[in-house]
C-alpha cells in the first residue's frame, strides 16, 4: 500500500477538513461534520488524479513545445532581424575595405529608407566624391608632369622653327588640340600672320585670312590681351557659322603670348579630338602653357637677336681689319708707285725708242717686244695700286644705276661674243635711284662682269638684273654659269692682291678696288658661290630718298 501523505490536517479528530494524497494518485478529502459545536460525522470524499495528472502533464507538454516553438521563431525571428542588420554593414564594411585599395566602382544596392539604407546612400555618396576627387587629383597630376617636361623640352631649343613644332606638339599632349597655330600681329595692315600652323587643318588654316576688324575676336584679344574660349564656334555669333562649318572648326582657344608686359602673338588650339569641345579646365592649362611658350619664344628671339648681333659684331670686325689693311697696303702701293712709276716710264720710253729707230734682227725684236708689253703691264699694275690708294670721295648725284650698268654691258659685248657668253638683261620698269658716282659704279660692274667672263673660259651665260630688294635698297645682281668661287677662297676675293688665276693675268686688285667704292657708296657687295656651279655677285646700295619729301 502507498504511504499517505498529510498536506493541511494533523488529525481527523479536528474540525478542519482533511486532504490526504496518495501514491497512486487518489486524493482523499474528509471533511467533518458538526453539531451543536461538536464533531458529529466526518464525509469523506475520494478523487482519483491520475487523469488530471495526465492532462497537467500533457498540458506541460504541450506548453513546453510551445515554449520551445516560440523560442526557435523567436531565435529565428531574431536571426532574420540580426541578418537584416549585419549583412548591409557586412556589405559596407566590404565596400569599405574595397574603397581603401582605391577601387571606386562598387557602389553599395540600397533599398529602403531606413538608417542603414541612408547610411548605405551616404557611402555611396562619399564613394562617387572620392572617386570624383581621384580623377580630379590623377588628371592634376598628368596635366603637372606635361606641363614640367614641356617646359624642360621647350627651354631646351633656341630655334624657332622647331620650338614652334614642339609647341605644338606639346598642346597636343597637353589639351588633345587637333590643330596649332602661332601668328603675330602685324600693325602695318592690321592683319594676324602666320609663324607657324601644325595639326590636322594645318593647310586649310594657312590659307585664311585674319584681319583684326572692329568686334572680331581676334581684335578683342589683341586689344585687351585676355584668353578666349569659345566650345562651340560654329554657333558662336561672334563667328560665321558657315565658313566655320566649311573649315570643319567645332572650338577654339586662343590665348596671347607676352614678352615683357608685350604682347607679341597669338597661340590658338583648334578643335578637340575626339569630338568633345574645349571647357574652362582646358583653357587654364592652355593659359599655363603659353606662359612656357612665350618664355621659350623670347629665349629663342633673343638667342637670334644675339646671333645677328655677333654676326654684325663679326662683320664689322672683318671690314675693320679689311679696312685697315687696305689703308695700310694703300699707303704703301702709293709710295711704292710714285717711286716705280718715274724710271719705269724711262725702260718704257727707250725700249719703244728702239723699236721704231734701230734696225734689229727678228730675235732682238721680239726681246723688245716683249720688254715693251712686260713695262706696259707693270704700268698697269701701278696705275691701278695708285686707284687703289686713292680715297679722296668722289662727285656724287642721284641717278638710275641702271644707266652705268647698261653701259658697262655695252663696253663688255664684244668679249662676251668672242667668249661664247650669252648676256641676258633684266631692268625695272621704274627707274632705281640711287646716289652714286657714275664713272665708279662702272668700273665696278667692269670688274665683275671681267672676273665672270674669265670664270666661263668655254661660254655660259651670265644674267644681269636690277631689283628693289626693298622699299631701303637696290640690288644689282651677277650671275654666271662658270667654275664657282672654292669655299676657302670666297671669304677673301676682297682682299687686295688676292688672286685665284694662276697664269700671272690678275693683279687681286679689281674686287679690292670695287669692294671700297661700294662702300664708300653706303653700300656693300655680297657673294655667293659653290665651287663647279657658278656664283652671284649682289652690289646692294642704298635708295636715294629726296630730304624734302617726307
Amino acid at each position: 500500500m502507498p504511504e499517505e501523505v498529510h498536506l493541511s490536517c494533523e488529525q481527523t479528530q479536528n474540525r478542519e477538513p482533511t486532504l490526504t494524497i496518495k501514491k497512486s494518485g487518489i486524493y482523499d478529502l474528509t471533511l467533518p461534520v458538526l453539531g451543536a459545536g461538536n464533531v458529529i460525522g466526518f464525509v469523506r470524499v475520494g478523487m482519483s488524479g491520475e487523469h488530471y495528472e495526465k492532462k497537467f502533464y500533457g498540458i506541460m507538454r504541450k506548453s513546453a513545445v510551445a515554449l520551445l516553438g516560440i523560442l526557435l521563431v523567436g531565435l529565428a525571428f531574431s536571426q532574420i532581424v540580426a541578418l537584416g542588420i549585419t549583412r548591409p554593414i557586412l556589405r559596407l564594411s566590404e565596400a569599405a575595405e574595397k574603397l581603401s585599395l582605391q577601387n571606386w566602382d562598387t557602389p553599395l544596392p540600397v533599398k529602403g529608407s531606413d538608417e542603414i539604407s541612408k547610411l548605405g546612400h551616404a557611402f555611396n555618396q562619399m564613394a562617387l566624391t572620392l572617386k570624383q576627387r581621384e580623377a580630379s587629383l590623377s588628371r592634376g597630376n598628368r596635366d603637372l608632369f606635361v606641363l614640367h617636361t614641356t617646359g624642360l623640352d621647350l627651354m631646351e631649343s633656341l630655334d624657332r622653327d622647331s620650338l614652334l613644332s614642339k609647341i605644338a606638339a606639346r598642346a597636343e599632349d597637353l589639351v588633345w588640340a587637333d590643330t596649332t597655330s602661332v601668328c603675330i600681329v602685324d600693325s602695318s595692315d592690321r592683319m594676324l600672320k602666320y609663324l607657324g600652323v601644325f595639326g590636322a587643318k594645318a593647310q586649310s588654316i594657312k590659307e585664311q585670312e585674319l584681319p583684326l576688324e572692329a568686334g572680331g575676336i581676334y581684335n578683342w584679344i589683341v586689344s585687351y590681351g585676355t584668353p578666349l574660349l569659345i566650345p562651340d564656334a560654329q554657333g558662336d555669333f561672334r563667328l560665321d557659322s558657315s565658313r566655320m562649318q566649311d573649315l570643319g572648326i567645332k572650338s577654339i582657344m586662343t590665348v596671347p603670348l607676352w614678352s615683357t608686359n608685350t604682347m607679341t602673338a597669338l597661340l590658338t588650339a583648334i578643335n578637340k579630338k575626339g569630338g568633345s569641345s574645349f571647357d574652362k579646365h582646358d583653357l587654364r592649362l592652355f593659359t599655363v602653357f603659353s606662359n612656357l611658350a612665350s618664355a621659350a619664344l623670347q629665349n629663342a628671339s633673343l638667342f637670334s637677336d644675339l646671333k645677328e648681333k655677333m654676326e654684325e659684331l663679326k662683320t664689322a670686325q672683318e671690314q675693320l681689319v679689311r679696312s685697315t689693311k687696305m689703308a695700310a697696303i694703300g699707303e704703301l702701293s702709293a709710295n711704292v708707285a710714285h717711286e716705280i712709276n718715274n724710271p719705269l716710264t724711262s725702260v718704257l720710253g727707250y725700249t719703244t725708242h728702239l723699236l721704231k729707230t734701230l734696225e734689229l734682227s727678228e730675235a732682238q725684236r721680239k726681246i723688245l717686244v716683249t720688254m715693251e708689253q712686260e713695262t706696259l703691264r707693270v704700268r698697269k699694275i701701278i696705275r691701278n695700286l695708285l686707284d687703289f690708294s686713292r680715297q679722296r670721295p668722289s662727285w656724287m648725284e642721284p641717278a638710275d644705276i641702271s644707266l652705268p650698268l647698261k653701259e658697262t654691258i655695252a663696253l663688255v659685248q664684244g668679249i662676251a661674243d668672242t667668249s661664247s657668253v650669252a648676256l641676258c638683261e633684266y631692268y625695272p620698269a621704274e627707274p632705281a635711284i640711287v646716289n652714286m658716282a657714275h664713272n665708279d659704279m662702272k668700273q665696278v660692274f667692269l670688274n665683275i662682269a671681267n672676273n665672270a667672263f674669265q670664270a666661263m673660259p668655254q661660254g655660259g651665260v651670265l644674267r644681269v638684273s636690277v631689283d628693289s630688294l626693298d622699299q631701303k635698297e637696290i640690288v644689282v645682281t651677277f650671275t654666271d654659269s662658270g667654275n664657282g668661287i672654292a669655299t676657302e677662297h670666297v671669304s677673301r676675293i676682297f682682299e687686295p692682291f688676292f688672286s685665284t688665276k694662276g697664269n700671272g693675268d690678275g693683279t687681286g686688285l679689281g674686287l679690292s678696288i670695287s669692294y671700297r667704292i661700294v662702300q664708300n657708296h653706303g653700300g656693300r657687295i655680297e657673294v655667293e658661290s659653290l665651287e663647279g656651279h657658278g656664283a652671284t655677285f649682289r652690289v646692294v646700295l642704298p635708295r636715294y630718298r629726296n630730304p624734302l619729301v617726307s
